[in-house]
């Protein structure tokens, strides 16, 4: 079995969490992570990385300057994504500020107008939706900013500001290589398979993944195994299930994830997705006395984020994972 040291199991959880490993030291980096990217430099290091990923997912990360980018999703992007992708990283390559890496800050509003010169089909609305799940939640790229309000300003706009990664570039050289090979398919083993499954849903069965669920059996201790050089996820197969438990997740208790717990514990065998949105609205009044406290968009994302529950055809399952937990509502469920 391979062993992992520190710093290389450190990179990989950033890669596997953010999809990203950057190599610029910042002031509020822990000493973890800059020994990480010291230790990064050597060129063994980097292939113990990349075959490791390589051998466990069928794919290794791509590299630029010391900077590694791993494209695996549950979704690939779709076109319209890509083209708000690539139209934002041309944006932002061709700020002049960015040449600054004392001021590396551009306008929101800026950014967003630009894009939507060349992505014409959407609206600006929706454009920085999809820039922010992108590059500020996904990618981590983009830190929002504010300008700070004098206090005899009463009237002043505040307006919104981008901190762009010093490692932008790098990034953007990364993800075009990515995208360019993004159109062939890796020729996968079943057992990368099976992990790519493991990683990306959080939860597999015999019913809800019927292709995975006899590989997995067939090679349960192997790829349980391999899991093991991470020190950080452990492989519980039942009898109907296997779930790859994270021993890093941190305790959620918002709103929405405690609303989407409580739907999946609701939902029995399951129901029809058509119904779903009606029985979160209901869940989250008796939970919270009203439905104006959680948005329905948001639980639908928790229920099935953190494997609370899966899609079956036109159904809403409920997972193994939500019976591990308990939420008290004012009343008991009703349909």
């Amino acid at each position: 079995m391979v062993e992992l040291h520190a710093n290389e199991r450190l990179i990989i959880d950033q890669l596997l969490d953010r999809g990203l490993f950057t190599s610029t030291v910042t002031p509020e980096m822990s000493q973890n992570v800059i020994n990480a990217i010291t230790a990064f430099k050597r060129p063994i290091i980097q292939r113990r990385i990349t075959n490791y990923l390589t051998d466990l997912l069928g794919v290794g990360p791509y590299s630029y300057q010391e900077n590694l980018l791993l494209m695996l999703g549950a979704q690939p992007l779709d076109k319209t994504a890509v083209h708000v992708l690539l139209a934002t990283l041309k944006t932002i390559l061709n700020e002049p500020s960015i040449q600054n890496d004392d001021q590396r800050v551009v306008a929101t509003q800026t950014v967003i107008r630009q894009v939507q010169s060349e992505v014409t089909e959407l609206d600006e609305k929706l454009i920085f939706r999809l820039v922010r799940q992108l590059f500020v939640e996904r990618y981590r790229l983009f830190k929002p900013e504010r300008l700070v309000q004098a206090p005899d300003e009463q009237e002043m706009v505040v307006e919104e500001y981008w901190s762009i990664s010093p490692d932008f570039t790098s990034f953007a050289r990364c993800m075009v290589d990515a995208l360019h090979e993004q159109h062939t398919t890796p020729t996968l083993s079943d057992r990368q398979r099976v992990n790519r499954g493991l990683l990306l849903r959080p939860f597999l069965s015999p019913t809800v993944t019927p292709e995975l669920w006899p590989l997995l059996i067939a090679d349960r201790d192997k790829i349980a195994a391999q899991w093991e050089p991470l020190q950080r996820f452990a492989l519980e197969i039942g009898t109907d299930y296997a779930l790859l438990l994270d021993r890093q997740r941190q305790k959620i208790t918002a709103k929405a994830y405690t609303a989407a717990l409580a739907v999946a514990r609701s939902l029995g065998a399951g129901m029809p997705e058509s119904q779903l949105n009606q029985r979160i609205r209901l869940i989250v009044r008796q939970l919270f006395a009203t439905d104006k406290k959680v948005v329905i968009s948001d639980v639908r994302r928790a229920l099935f984020a953190n494997g609370l529950a899966t899609m079956f055809g036109q159904n809403v399952l409920p997972t193994a994972v939500s019976g591990r937990f308990a939420v008290r509502a004012t009343e008991e469920w009703g349909d």
